[in-house]
């Protein structure tokens, strides 16, 4: 599977389709994970502010999503509310310069998918779901 990048506003300065790194909405997507820009706020009690911000471990593999460097990852279920519990992963603060977004073992260590390079801002990070089209279960979590 490939990473996606996909810019929900249009670039009003010259009138491009292009994405707008910095526009709320923007969604980055790595295998089951998805981050969708937000307004920026303050991080409440942050999870992780040194080493590793694991946003998911891969079910099928074993790698993992995860920013080495530059993001502090914070859960705010006001902000969440109206996201099922089951998708929330939590809210990204990515810093000044940016973050990578990896997937593999480790540091640098490819798995699957590329980095993705993510911009400054806030993200709320997602578990992906996809389609099935039965009657049963018309969604389920994307195994990665």
């Amino acid at each position: 599977m490939s990473n996606v990048a996909i810019g929900l506003a249009q670039n009003a300065a010259n009138k491009s389709s292009e994405p707008v790194a910095d526009a709320k909405g923007t969604a980055y997507a790595q295998g089951d994970v998805l981050l969708l820009r937000v307004d920026d706020v303050a991080p409440r009690n942050p999870v992780t502010s040194s080493g590793p911000v694991i946003l998911a471990e891969g079910e099928v593999i074993g790698h993992r999503h995860a920013f080495y460097g530059g993001a502090v990852m914070f859960r705010d279920d006001a902000l969440a509310r109206a996201v099922p519990r089951e998708l929330y992963i939590g809210h990204v603060r990515v810093g000044k310069t940016g973050a990578l977004l990896e997937h593999g073992a480790g540091p640098g260590q490819r798995g699957d998918h590329g980095a993705i390079k993510i911009p400054p801002g806030t993200y709320i990070a997602l578990r992906q779901r996809e389609y099935t089209g039965t009657h049963e279960r018309k969604f389920r979590h994307v195994a990665d």
